[in-house]
């Protein structure tokens, strides 16, 4: 195959969830490459909401999922009710989003692909006070390889993007705690800060013909923060 063949998603249609930074450039390199892209910057992600979501999206062949809830908080200042919005998103949104996909392209029966976007705060501690958004992310990844082993079969592939030194979206108001930790301390990034345009190429890989063999993964981009 050539490459431009393996990269090439004309005739796609591809929904990318999320109004931040990253899941815009991946909004925007997926339209480079032919596919038909509806971007929801910020749905609400309640089940009636998502059904109304997918019922402007009737065709579909690729997933991003972007949403994100995130912000750290100290131990004594995080409340329930954070917790669960953080959770409400990032786990159960994101449960809602690949269910309704899966749907969708099973009933087209062309397959497809399901990427999400986590953190590498999800496998070990980057920053202080994340606690809700790390254990959210976690439940991200484990749905990724649930939905990974479950439907490949049906040529439905799902892997998760671990994104990591790239400054993107602010905190929401009111975080108690500054960012602080490994995740702000320059030396830990032998390629310096990252760029949201350094992870959509990723995206685009994994939703092309040329990720037709990576399912259940979680990829880092992450600048070799985790190696140093």
């Amino acid at each position: 195959m050539s490459v431009q063949s393996l990269f090439d998603l004309s005739g796609k249609s591809a929904l990318v969830v999320g109004g931040g930074k990253v899941p815009h450039a991946i909004a925007a390199l997926f339209r480079e490459a032919g596919a038909v892209v509806t971007h929801a910057e910020d749905p609400a992600l309640d089940e009636a909401a998502v059904a109304d979501l997918f019922a402007s999206v009737p065709d579909l062949d690729i997933l991003v999922n972007g949403a994100i809830r995130t912000g750290p908080w100290t131990i004594e200042t995080l409340d329930m009710a954070e917790w669960d919005r953080v959770h409400s998103t990032n786990v159960r949104g994101a449960f809602l989003l690949m269910r309704a996909a899966l749907r969708v392209m099973r009933g087209h029966k062309r397959g497809g692909r399901i990427i999400n976007l986590s953190t590498i705060g999800s496998m070990h501690p980057v920053l202080q006070g994340n606690y809700a958004y790390g254990s959210s992310r976690a439940g991200t990844n484990a749905l990724t390889r649930q939905f990974a082993f479950e439907f490949a079969g049906e040529g439905i592939l799902t892997n998760a993007i671990l994104v990591g030194a790239i400054p993107s979206d602010p905190f929401p108001e009111g975080c108690a705690l500054p960012p602080h930790g490994p995740g702000v301390r320059p030396e830990r990034f032998p390629l310096g800060y990252g760029k949201p345009e350094d992870v959509a190429p990723v995206a685009l890989l994994l939703a092309s013909e040329g990720g037709r063999y990576i399912n259940g993964q979680a990829i880092v981009v992450d600048g070799g923060f985790q190696v140093a």
